[in-house]
């Protein structure tokens, strides 16, 4: 046997407590009547029989303490049955580098976020956890786990004395972290169950954040930035071997080192998966607002465990107490003083008493199922919505969604009220989530055809269409979905037209080029014919020079040649004649400048020739 609700246990001490106040007011009522009456006293009252009074008080007490047995909830008789965790997965990245030592925020960076860490554990619910510290690199400290008191221990481990190498790698930080979500992701599951909670003062030293942050986003993973640390900055504190304080930290040039919160950092990385950032000291990791951000995430089916679950007996003490009140009441220690026939109005004003308190503890379900869980926000929510409010409508449905996080209702409000708010990417998230909670057919319709608006609100057409016509399966009385669906479908055709028509002129525009590119080829074609024959044109009309010009040399050339040989026989013949010996000598000198005379014309040729000439005699060497 065991109890649910052990703490009505502590009060049964009470009823024997009670039975000692009885006993006692009993003695000091009889004190006084014996003071007053002398020892007669007894036989002056009318009607009273003692023996009742005692049975009287004996079943109120009785009764009051199976009562209290039955509020304590027996159960007994276990079986075991296989109950399904339902949750996301959360990675919290806790930057340890030494700038989370900087004393701007008490009692220092760290400490603080350890503290609002610890603080988020506590108050967190039906999800896995994971711890990733990281400075100038990254590592896991511990593995998703549904055990928040061991991730508790491994935090408050945290300091920079855990890493070697110092900086601030936030990038490594959020590869690491994607890569322990991708280990824990189930195959084919829609990554919108996943999260990164990181905690940091944002000075990245090294690494390209941005690029992981898109890789997340891609993947699904929602990285939510938690800003640690004060905007005006804060000097970071050295102790020495001792461990006493020595001083702040300085850079290679001896100043002494300020270290600033980087909140626009972190709010251009909560801007690139579409959320917001946080910052300690404000907004506090166990508020609201950060665990409304975390229920959009949804939930998924975590593992499946085993449990004894035990059967509720507390039927029977109730029973004994409901038949112990009724005997008390229809027993009376004085003989009633009424009219013959007359209803004891007393006695029938404590059944009904009885009835009413029975009905109220047995209805306890039904009572709560009056005002759910979350019932007063919701309403709050719905009456700002209806008044154009949707700002003040959103905080009031996350409100009632951190409360009941299992209601399809909320949902479906949180998710209309982030359309209007034109938050149509996050809307579509709630849609989802509620279709996944929704049981009941109309719900599950009113889920699709409020995302399919969604998605065609977002331009994404064909899902939309998906999502009215599966909402229409659902509940084919939906005139709205209808009316959605031919908006859908008209513009699905318009697009595809659109589509067509932007081919045809890409077609166009490429065989226009081609016809162009055609022209020009042919154009550049015609130009270099030309070029080539204007080319042949000089050639030959310097062909025809160059032979112009040796036929002139060469005619030149004989023509001095016959000048010089006529020259040469004139001069023979006015020469006198003498005797054979001296015309030998004078022939034989006359010879030899003939030959110098050819070897000077020779030496004159050639190196015309080599200038590019023509020789004048005409030869070629």
């Amino acid at each position: 046997m065991r109890f649910a609700q052990e703490f009505w246990l502590y009060l049964v001490p009470l009823v024997p407590l009670l039975w000692l106040v009885f006993r006692a007011a009993d003695r000091r009522t009889n004190r006084r009547l014996l003071a007053l009456l002398g020892s007669e006293a007894h036989t002056h009252i009318e009607g009273l029989n003692s023996r009742l009074l005692s049975w009287r008080r004996f079943f109120f007490l009785a009764g009051l303490f199976w009562l209290l047995l039955a509020l304590a909830r027996p159960q007994w008789g276990a079986s075991e049955v296989t109950v399904t965790q339902r949750g996301s997965d959360i990675v919290i990245a806790l930057d340890i580098s030494n700038s989370m030592l900087a004393e701007d925020v008490l009692p220092n960076r760290m400490g603080r976020a350890i503290t609002e860490l610890t603080s988020f554990l506590n108050r967190l619910e039906d999800s896995r956890v994971a711890l990733v510290f990281f400075a100038g690199s990254a590592f896991v400290q511990c593995p998703l786990t549904l055990d928040y008191g061991t991730a508790e221990i491994f935090l408050k481990m945290a300091g920079p004395d855990m890493m070697s190498e110092q900086g601030t790698a936030i990038a490594a930080a959020l590869e690491t972290s994607r890569h322990l979500l991708g280990k824990g992701r189930q195959g084919g599951q829609k990554n919108i169950f996943q999260a990164i909670l990181l905690v940091t003062d944002g000075e990245d030293l090294e690494g390209d954040w941005e690029a992981q942050a898109e890789s997340c986003k891609s993947e699904g993973i929602k990285v939510i930035p938690v800003g640690v640390g004060d905007k005006a900055g804060g000097l970071i504190p050295v102790v020495d071997a001792q461990g006493r304080p020595d001083g702040f930290m300085k850079d290679d040039e001896g100043n002494v080192v300020m270290t600033r919160l980087d909140l626009a950092s972190l709010e251009k990385m909560a801007g690139i998966g579409g959320g917001s950032s946080f910052l300690v000291g404000v907004d506090g990791l166990a508020g609201d607002r950060l665990f409304a951000e975390l229920q959009r995430l949804g939930k998924r089916d975590l593992e499946d465990r085993r449990i004894a679950s035990y059967k509720e007996r507390y039927f029977w003490p109730l029973m004994l107490a409901i038949v112990c009140f009724a005997l008390r009441l229809f027993l009376h220690s004085r003989r009633p003083n009424r009219p013959q026939g007359s209803f004891p109005v007393a006695a029938g004003a404590q059944v009904v008493g009885l009835v009413l308190l029975v009905s109220l503890l047995w209805s306890s379900q039904a009572v709560a199922g009056l005002r759910p869980v979350g019932g007063d926000e919701a309403m709050a929510g719905r009456e700002h919505y209806l008044s154009g409010d949707f700002e003040q409508a959103l905080d009031k449905f996350e409100e009632a969604l951190i409360q009941a996080p299992e209601d399809p209702l909320i949902s479906l409000a949180l998710g209309e009220t982030l359309f209007q708010l034109e938050r149509f990417e996050e809307a579509g998230v709630e849609f989802e989530r509620a279709l996944d909670l929704a049981e009941d057919s109309t719900l599950k319709a009113e889920a699709l055809y409020n995302r399919g608006t969604s998605r065609l609100a977002a331009g994404e057409t064909a899902l939309a269409i998906e999502d009215l016509l599966s909402s229409l399966q659902w509940d084919q009385d939906q005139p709205d979905a209808r009316h959605n669906l031919e908006i859908g479908l008209r513009r699905l055709e318009q697009e595809q037209e659109q589509e067509q028509q932007d081919q045809q002129e890409q077609g166009e525009d490429e065989d226009q080029q081609k016809q162009d590119e055609e022209k020009q080829e042919q154009k550049e074609n015609q130009e270099n014919q030309d070029e080539n024959q204007n080319q042949e044109e000089d050639q030959q009309d310097q062909k025809e020079e160059e032979e112009k010009q040796d036929q002139e040399n060469q005619q030149s050339d004989q023509q001095e040649q016959q000048e010089q040989e006529q020259q040469e026989q004139e001069q023979q013949e006015q020469q006198p004649q003498e005797d054979p010996e001296m015309m030998d000598q004078e022939q034989a000198l006359q010879l030899l400048k003939a030959l110098d005379r050819d070897e000077e014309e020779l030496k004159r040729s050639v190196q015309k020739r080599l200038r590019g000439g023509r020789p004048k005699s005409g030869k070629k060497w």
